[in-house]
């Protein structure tokens, strides 16, 4: 464990300098060579874009994360910084393949797979407790290995899914690593404060071009499985400190899975909800459509940076909430009060989708009729002609 002293903190300042200029130098000159290869996402029905738009923002986060590691080298077991170098460098390699060309979910996921099984081998990368959480203390490692690794790949995938229009994964991210970033810092864990505030500096910086009309990029499948990753890993990482050192952020070791849970609400909130429609209407849970929650917002006439402010302002109420929920009222009251709320969430949105479904429903018969008059004149008027 590393004490904060000035000096420590000033080093977090450049961590966060050097990354924010860094990302802002390597985007616009990604975007250039994205755009001379012809690499670029073209809008298709569930786009919330109706331009092409260059990807392959996420290799300056890639670029930005091993220099990151590579400062902090000195602050952490080298065997860990060399698993947690190769596991990103593999998500990163399945996210350009599939931004270059669509990989299959099965090719994805068996990327994501070998990335976080490499995890596995070092022990704070697994949980084998949860601390009275639910009840639950401790777990046998033939059951937390596999549970580890179902958590870390449904974050990553969660964060992936969220993706889908302007701003929200980078303000999602920002809020999340800002979070955590608070957390370790209070805990003195120096070595993930850095990688949070690496973090916030380059999503901070790709939040320019990700909202610009001239200069647009999108992080892709490159930047949002690593992301997605990284903040897996920060939050499994709280949830396998030892009782001494949670102690020191004010709350009970047994609420540290519920407001790791908080912190990545969004995703993890959305991506059930989307896979619960989709079983009900037995579709596959892999199959595209427009239910999630940025959809839905943007279908009611939100713009694309308000619905991510309004998200990211939900998410940071959610935590604050929790946080001092769990410390002055309990661990079960605040999990009965999170249920409420998302309850209430799960209602306006099922009406909003009702409604959506509805218009698109109407507008879909419209163009349908409408094809059909089209190809019913012109039919008359080649009669006449003839």
């Amino acid at each position: 464990m590393n004490q904060f002293t000035y000096t420590s903190e000033i080093y977090l300042l450049v961590i966060f300098l050097l990354n924010l200029v860094t990302t802002f130098l390597l985007i616009p000159r990604i975007r250039n060579t994205t755009l001379k290869l012809g690499y670029i996402d073209t809008p298709n029905f569930r786009s919330s874009h109706q331009n092409s738009v260059p990807t392959f923002g996420g290799i300056a986060f890639y670029i930005s994360l091993i220099l990151t590691l590579f400062l902090l080298q000195k602050e952490y077991d080298n065997a860990i910084i060399i698993t947690l170098l190769v596991s990103i460098s593999i998500l990163f390699s399945v996210g350009l393949k599939d931004d270059i060309k669509n990989s299959s979910p099965k090719a994805k996921l068996l990327g994501q797979l070998i990335a976080v099984s490499l995890l596995m081998l070092h022990s704070e990368f697994y949980i084998s407790s949860l601390h009275g959480f639910l009840g639950i203390y401790e777990i046998p490692t033939i059951i937390g290995v596999p549970f580890s690794v179902f958590f870390l790949v449904s974050i990553i995938n969660a964060y992936n899914l969220i993706d889908g229009i302007d701003g929200l994964a980078s303000m999602i991210g920002i809020v999340a690593a800002l979070s955590f970033a608070i957390l370790f810092y209070n805990l003195n864990l120096y070595f993930y404060t850095g990688i949070c505030v690496a973090l916030i500096s380059m999503l901070f910086a790709f939040l320019r071009f990700n909202f610009s009309v001239k200069k647009k990029i999108f992080m892709g499948d490159t930047g949002s499985l690593v992301i997605g990753f990284v903040l897996g890993i920060l939050g499994m990482r709280l949830m396998t400190l030892d009782f001494e050192t949670v102690s020191m952020i004010g709350i009970p070791r047994s609420g540290i899975p519920f407001l790791v849970l908080t912190i990545l609400i969004v995703p993890t909130f959305d991506v059930s909800r989307v896979i619960f429609i989709r079983i009900i209407k037995k579709m596959s849970i892999s199959s595209p459509d427009r239910n999630h929650i940025h959809h839905l917002l943007i279908d009611s006439g939100l713009t694309h940076k308000k619905v991510s402010l309004l998200v990211g302002f939900v998410n940071i109420f959610l935590i604050f909430m929790m946080y001092f929920s769990i410390k002055l009222v309990g661990l079960y009251t605040s999990i009965s009060f999170l249920a409420l709320v998302l309850l209430i969430f799960i209602y306006i949105f099922f009406i909003m989708n009702r409604r959506f479904d509805a218009i698109r429903t109407r507008i879909k018969l419209r163009n349908k009729l409408s094809r059909f008059f089209r190809y019913f004149t012109s039919s008359i008027k080649k009669q006449k002609i003839k």
